[in-house]
């Protein structure tokens, strides 16, 4: 694995084979051009074919601390259940879909908790402190599954045969507006969240098992670049630079600032082929 890194920005590539199937990822992170410091973090881990990225909210010295943790303590966690538990499992006749996925729900459960306990050693009552959205996909390969799990407003897609498919669902109150399960008539604002890591001591995030196929893109990115590049967009870019999956992360990421970079932007491809 190569990890280039410069002021603002920090790229990642990792590429593994597995069984049949070759994957490759690419991860970038960019500062934007609205914020001085970037509060983002994403975690690419080769060995284990396990992908997070973390947008941290909280301001300086506190975002990036929650989305550090997060992504931390997730890949520790999981890992650490995944190699205890192998054994177990086989016993039990647990499929590792169902293994890794009480993974994660164990996982998620431990982040927020070290995130809350340390917004309250700060002195934040529930709902105030630092937090950060989670949003990661674990490749099982000898199932050719992902499980794809999140938190907050942090996106997952699949891109295959040129057409993408938002995977994960936003936990925001715009979201809550477009399936008509807010009253109000005004249009929420995008970063309004309803589930975030850290503000409160109980949250839940949402998981699901994927099929994967030859020749799919997962992208796992934060609201920085939803938010500035809409999905006809970011399908173009994807359609456009195809078999340059490496190019992909600078691209959107330059479409994020070049439509007005107002927030962090990071951004995850993995290529399966």
């Amino acid at each position: 694995m190569a990890v280039e890194i410069a002021a603002d920005k920090r790229s990642t590539f990792m590429s593994q084979s597995f069984l049949s199937m070759k994957c490759s990822a690419y991860g970038q992170m960019d500062a934007g051009r609205a914020k001085d410091h970037n509060e983002d973090n994403i975690r690419l881990n080769p060995d284990h074919m396990l992908f997070i990225l973390a947008d941290g909210m909280g301001g300086h010295e506190a975002g990036e601390v929650a989305s550090q943790m997060a992504v931390d303590t997730v890949e520790n966690t999981l890992l650490r259940h995944h190699n205890s538990h192998q054994q177990f499992d086989a016993a039990k006749n647990y499929t590792a879909e169902i293994s890794e996925t009480c993974s994660i729900a164990a996982a998620v459960k431990k982040t927020n908790i070290a995130i809350h306990k340390e917004n309250t050693k700060r002195g934040f009552p529930d709902g105030k402190g630092m937090g950060t959205t989670l949003v990661g996909c674990w490749y099982l390969p000898e199932e050719k599954v992902a499980v794809i799990f999140n938190v907050g407003d942090s996106r997952a897609y699949s891109y295959y045969k040129q057409e993408l498919t938002q995977v994960s669902k936003d936990h925001s109150l715009l979201q809550l507006w477009k399936d008509g399960q807010l009253q109000q008539k005004e249009k929420p604002a995008a970063n309004r969240l309803t589930r975030a890591l850290g503000p409160y001591a109980k949250v839940e995030a949402d998981i699901l098992i994927h099929n994967i196929k030859k020749d799919e893109k997962i992208i796992l990115c934060s609201d920085g670049l939803t938010t500035m590049v809409s999905d006809e967009k970011i399908l173009a870019a994807l359609i456009e630079n195809e078999k340059s999956a490496e190019k992909l992360p600078e691209i959107l990421i330059k479409k994020a600032n070049q439509a007005g970079g107002e927030d962090n932007i990071s951004v995850i491809i993995i290529t399966f082929s």
